[in-house]
């Protein structure tokens, strides 16, 4: 970003992260669980409609009448979602724009959003609702994104070795922060790892 001369505070987000786990010591696991994945995107739009009407008995008869609409909306930023197959755990993140629930990393902003200063992703590493730190970093929390994945295994296996492979692809978006333009993008990186860990007895 700092060659097209965006500067520091135009960067690249993570708009999906998706993990997959998987032992390679199969005939040692008994069962996986996972705990509840979230709900969609807390999208509630309440919408409060009144009509207000009054006869006035002047000279001349009239009847004034008025109506009023109030929105309400409240979008949780992050989606959590695991599933399960086999003894794969599937494990993903998925970060949704605040104005309408979409998900950011297959959408584009509407291009009269990205000229309004006090859009909902504008100035998104210093708002109160930021789905960032102000250094960049991803906020989670625990109580509304799981607690985790479990897998069961034979009591013979405590105290052994077994590896896990780690697959995962990583989304990184580019939705404008504090410059006036309409360039956005979505790019993506996959990597794959093999970690031991020693079962605890």
């Amino acid at each position: 970003m700092a060659k097209q001369g965006y500067g520091s505070d135009e960067k690249h987000f993570p708009s999906r992260v998706s993990l997959q786990f998987t032992p390679r010591s199969q005939p040692y696991i008994l069962s996986l669980s996972v705990s509840r994945s979230t709900d969609n995107p807390v999208h509630e739009v309440g919408v409060e409609t009144s009509l207000d009407a009054s006869l006035s008995v002047p000279a001349t008869m009239g009847i004034g009448m008025s109506a009023h609409e109030t929105v309400t909306r409240a979008v949780r930023p992050w989606k959590f979602e695991h599933s399960v197959h086999g003894n794969t755990a599937s494990l993903s993140w998925f970060l949704h724009d605040g104005a309408d629930g979409r998900e950011m990393f297959s959408s584009e902003p509407r291009r009269l959003e990205l000229f309004k200063p006090r859009s909902w992703f504008r100035n998104r590493y210093t708002n109160p609702n930021r789905p960032f730190t102000r250094s960049g970093g991803v906020i989670f929390a625990g109580d509304e994104y799981g607690e985790g994945v479990c897998w069961r295994m034979c009591p013979g296996i405590a105290g052994k070795t077994v590896e896990w492979e780690i697959r995962g692809r990583v989304w990184v978006t580019y939705w404008p922060n504090k410059k006036r333009t309409t360039h956005t993008e979505t790019r993506s990186l996959e990597f794959k790892e093999q970690l031991k860990l020693i079962i605890a007895e």
